[in-house]
């Protein structure tokens, strides 16, 4: 199965490089609005020691878990982002034909190639704030690929959740998705800044506080036991959770259009 993955995946990559202009124009986009990003972070604590305890090496960690994540969910799972059109123009027949997975289907389907750009940034970010706060030892870069593979599979449950809203909303919110992946860039800075009520959102109902504020808590040796615990635990129970909506939402499907 992860063969057909990576082939499907490789021949979207040959589809896309057809075009070259817009290929390199994808993965520069992905560079240039991350960088600027990182440069907003080195504005803000260029005369600030820190803020809410937090200094800027911490905060380019969690930028960098926020970026990577986005990069490779881009890379690997941006199919998902399509689960309203193959709806509404009818693709999602002709999967539901075939004897595989429909989600195993949509999750191989397109590939995003800014992906590779936010996935470049993203690692300069990490590497940069584990070097700055001495953080670069074997077992941090080991604890950083942990958090790299559940960040991912955090992003790609929770999006799928949001974008299967179509089952049921006949017509759809076609920027229902967008909406919930940008309240979940709001944890690209420390929780810990923003109100009680838009913590719990981001721990509890798009658990982005999860990608990177949480890792970097760990790495941060504070509360390891608890928090890594309540990582596995949102990471698996939100990955069966949209699988399950998902599935449920194809019982309710009536073909193009709903």
């Amino acid at each position: 199965m992860i063969n057909v993955f990576l082939m499907l995946k490789s021949q979207y990559l040959k589809t896309q490089m057809e075009y070259t202009a817009n290929f390199w124009m994808m993965i520069l986009s992905g560079i240039v609005m991350r960088t600027l990003l990182m440069g907003v972070v080195f504005v803000l604590f260029y005369n600030i020691p820190d803020i809410a305890g937090w200094q800027a090496g911490e905060v380019y960690i969690i930028l960098g878990f926020i970026i990577i994540t986005e990069g490779l969910h881009n890379l690997l799972f941006d199919g998902i982002w399509h689960i309203p059109m193959l709806v509404f123009r009818g693709g999602l027949d002709v999967m539901l034909s075939r004897p595989i997975s429909p989600l195993y289907q949509i999750l191989s389907h397109e590939l995003g190639l800014q992906g590779l750009g936010n996935l470049t940034v993203g690692i300069i970010s990490l590497g940069l704030g584990l070097v700055y706060m001495g953080w670069l030892t074997p077992l941090a870069i080991i604890l950083c690929v942990f958090f790299i593979l559940t960040g991912t599979i955090l992003r790609m449950s929770y999006n799928l959740i949001s974008l299967s809203h179509v089952f049921w909303i006949h017509g759809g919110i076609m920027n229902f998705g967008f909406f919930v992946h940008s309240i979940g860039e709001f944890a690209k800075y420390p929780v810990t800044i923003y109100p009680l009520a838009m913590r719990f959102v981001l721990f509890f109902i798009i658990p982005a506080g999860f990608i990177g504020f949480v890792p970097t808590l760990i790495l941060r040796s504070e509360g390891v036991i608890l928090y890594g615990g309540a990582l596995i635990a949102v990471t698996v129970i939100y990955f069966f959770v949209a699988r399950a909506i998902f599935y449920r939402g194809i019982k309710r499907y009536e073909s193009m259009g709903m």
